[in-house]
């Protein structure tokens, strides 16, 4: 059967050989949207649901210029943070709808985000906690002020939070299943679009925006009920345009779990899928008898050599060194066994899923321990200051905690850009612009010296200045900064420094994702023809529980059936990603 998508309005009620490009890219393709076999195949209304997030995201109108949205600051062909290369090189932080305002830190990446747990007490991290305080790790933002769950301490800088309100009229149990979206990734985006310095549109308006759009039939579709935009009291002092409004955000917390957003198709975990190909069917797609060869070439001369495992094959040799420096992990308190021939670089103590037992090899690392640190950043003189206070990172959201702490982020997509002109910027504050800098900066920072110490008091210090002088500035918070043998006197070389980068710039992912058809000037075609037909009303009417729909009805011109979630999606050039969902 089909439907009648409806709204309510405002007014209503209720070293190695490199691959080819060719096997490059079809490996690419399908590394990104096929042979994950732990990924749960997700029901149609799931589906409908993401899509509704997607368009949400990359909606301008959804603020007060009518010109910036969730995209803006997260931008997918640089790897979902600032995608202007000139605000990444001078104020960092992205000017908001209202022009007259403009935020305070750099945006994190919102790839991967959707791996960040719950803010949580955790025994990971910095000693950011004073006695008697314990250590958290997770939420999202900077600071983790997107607990991702009821703010049960009452943490004064915690942001609002999306929770089983949104099912409160709902019986539908597919869609009561969304609950799994209920974390801190949803609880990230609700925060952008009503804020005064960002995208600076109210709900109401949000709200009305979506209605009058034309994807406003995806709401119905992933929902099961009307989009309702009424001021009426729905549930528990929320008005149904709130209850819509969380719903909607939701749907872009759903959409950032998706393959769109979260692709694993990068150098790295192509080179490693190729390698287990040899071995595991699973992994056929990827299969290459040159890598197979390759593998048996080198296990003849090395007879620790695993598929899969590092040193790869489709890696030179400067990428593989820069791998076996970055998990080269010499704490007295790591479990972890250190190589003595090379130098500690300690990334993996912070940029690992499990740092105590992670190798560079798991399938879907992220590359983030989720806890809070302070590496020592200096302060960047041209990002402005918050009423003239420092940035406070998680003690912002807490008030029980040290400042100066953040989150790690990912370090997938890194180095992604649209060209290699493209400034990109470096840590909540953006101080550094560019891969090699930061990578000497933890290499160096604490044994050069201070700039303030070597050039004039009034010397503007920025990141240009400190390398054309040979000096770093002091940290934001020196008190807590990590120790040396961490962060700042590791002994690398020139040459080691750049094997570290190398190796990023494998983690850079090839699928980018696309803005929807609907919200282009010129839509294709096949778009075009699905709006000016209104094919969305003939979209199947989606079962409750996985099972065929009934269809009673005979459509004009022979059609006999109605349209699947997946056809609808290939019409609106969303299949690439959509039909592996």
């Amino acid at each position: 059967m089909y439907r009648r998508y409806s709204v309510v309005s405002s007014l209503g009620e209720g070293g190695p050989r490199r691959p080819s490009r060719n096997w490059i890219v079809a490996g690419v393709l399908s590394l990104a949207f096929g042979a994950q076999t732990a990924a749960v195949q997700a029901d149609d209304r799931d589906i409908a649901l993401k899509l509704l997030g997607k368009h949400v995201f990359f909606d301008t109108s959804l603020s007060s210029s009518g010109e910036m949205g969730c995209v803006t600051c997260h931008t997918p062909e640089t790897g979902g943070t600032g995608g202007d290369s000139n605000v990444n090189l001078t104020q960092v932080a992205i000017t908001g709808a209202d022009p007259a305002t403009v935020g305070r830190r750099k945006p994190p990446s919102n790839t991967y985000a959707s791996f960040v747990e719950p803010f949580l007490p955790c025994d990971l991290g910095g000693p950011n906690n004073p006695p008697g305080v314990e250590q958290y790790c997770g939420g999202n933002f900077w600071d983790g002020r997107a607990l991702g769950r009821p703010n049960i301490e009452g943490f004064p800088g915690a942001a609002p939070h999306i929770g089983e309100e949104v099912f409160h009229d709902i019986e539908n149990p597919v869609v009561l299943g969304y609950a799994k979206y209920i974390g801190a990734t949803t609880d990230q985006a609700i925060n952008p679009i009503p804020n005064t310095v960002e995208q600076n549109m109210p709900r109401d308006q949000v709200c009305l925006t979506v209605q009058s759009s034309d994807y406003a039939w995806l709401y119905e579709l992933a929902w099961d009920t009307p989009l309702n935009c009424s001021n009426v009291i729905a549930y528990n002092g929320e008005r149904h345009l709130d209850i819509t409004f969380k719903r909607l955000m939701m749907s872009v917390g759903a959409y950032q779990h998706s393959k769109d957003i979260n692709s694993f198709t990068s150098k790295r975990d192509l080179a490693i899928r190729a390698e287990l190909a040899c071995i595991d069917s699973d992994f056929r797609d990827y299969w290459n008898p040159s890598v197979c060869t390759d593998v048996q070439t080198l296990q003849a001369s090395n007879p620790d050599k695993e598929y899969g495992k590092f040193p790869l094959v489709l890696f030179t040799d400067q990428e593989n060194l820069g791998h076996d420096l970055f998990y080269n992990v010499d704490l007295p308190f790591s479990p972890r066994e250190s190589r003595d021939d090379i130098p500690a670089a300690q990334c993996a103590f912070c940029h690992s899923d499990n740092p105590d037992t992670d190798d560079g090899s798991e399938l879907l690392q992220t590359y983030m321990d989720q806890a809070y640190h302070n590496i020592g950043t200096p302060p960047n003189p041209e990002v402005p200051l918050n009423g003239g206070i420092l940035d406070g990172g998680m003690s912002e959201t807490t008030a029980i905690h040290r400042p100066g702490f953040f989150r790690t982020p990912t370090i997938r997509n890194i180095d992604k850009r649209p060209n290699r002109q493209f400034v990109k910027a470096y840590t909540h504050n953006g101080f550094f612009k560019s891969m090699k800098s930061i990578v000497h900066f933890y290499n160096t920072s604490q044994v050069k010296d201070r700039c303030e110490d070597v050039l004039p008091a009034e010397t503007v210090l920025t990141e240009a200045v400190a390398l054309a002088n040979d000096c770093w500035p002091r940290a934001d918070v020196p008190a807590t900064q990590s120790p040396p043998f961490l962060v700042g006197a590791l002994g690398m070389t020139d040459a080691q420094e750049d094997a570290i980068v190398a190796y990023l710039q494998t983690l850079t992912d090839l699928h980018s994702a696309d803005e929807p058809e609907l919200l282009k000037p010129q839509p294709s075609a096949s778009a075009s023809m699905f709006m000016d037909m209104r094919l969305y009303e003939t979209i199947c009417d989606l079962a409750e529980a996985e099972e065929e729909p009934v269809i009673p009805f005979r459509f004009p011109r022979g059609r006999s059936s109605c349209m699947s979630i997946d056809d609808a999606a290939r019409r609106l050039d969303e299949d690439e990603w959509v039909s592996e969902e």
